[in-house]
């Protein structure tokens, strides 16, 4: 099922935290098939997307609880652990793709998390007086949402879902640091824009 997926991707950018001296990450995860990590650097909000039996499977090999193991394999402090129930991403998905077929004018079959994303980003200031927002801030906590990401200048997904997987000998190590190395470079990026 898709639209799960594409409501993790859309909760995340209401979901992050950042300072100036250092950037706090938002870790959300669910009961469904993808946990992320978001924050903002430089006016740029980054969205991880990764499989949340890679985050399980770590938790279950570190004994930490399951977001101190997403904390753990990415890298960046967290300003707060989220976990989401997969019926209310998969509604609020359903929404953003509606979103993002009527704002960008393409079809269903078109829409991606990134298209929902900047659906979500370009119509943020109009968005904000409406009832999705009230929504959206009793699910997330946040109190104005889309006035956050009225802030954001750019917005990307790094999708890491189908680029991971577990296997009987994960070196975990070694997937640590992959990840890691993966967010400095997102980081650095963030940086240059």
């Amino acid at each position: 099922m898709r639209y799960p997926a594409l409501a993790l991707l859309l909760f995340s950018m209401f979901l992050y935290g950042c300072t100036p001296a250092a950037v706090e990450a938002e870790y959300v995860l669910s009961d469904g098939d993808s946990a992320w990590a978001s924050w903002i650097e430089n006016d740029h909000l980054a969205v991880l997307l990764l499989p949340q039996t890679v985050v399980d499977g770590y938790a279950a090999f570190a004994q930490l609880d399951p977001a101190m193991a997403a904390v753990n394999l990415v890298g960046l402090a967290s300003s707060s652990a989220t976990r989401i129930k997969g019926d209310e991403l998969a509604a609020f998905g359903g929404l953003a793709v509606t979103l993002a077929v009527t704002a960008k004018g393409v079809e269903e079959a078109q829409v991606d998390a990134q298209l929902c994303l900047e659906a979500l980003t370009d119509g943020a200031p109009y968005l904000r007086k409406t009832l999705l927002a009230d929504t959206l801030a009793s699910i997330t906590g946040q109190t104005d949402p889309f006035g956050v990401l009225e802030t954001v200048k750019q917005a990307t997904v790094f999708d890491m879902r189908t680029s991971l997987a577990l296997s009987q000998n994960t070196d975990w190590e070694h997937m640590k640091a992959y990840l890691r190395r993966y967010v400095e470079e997102i980081r650095r990026f963030q940086r240059k824009e």
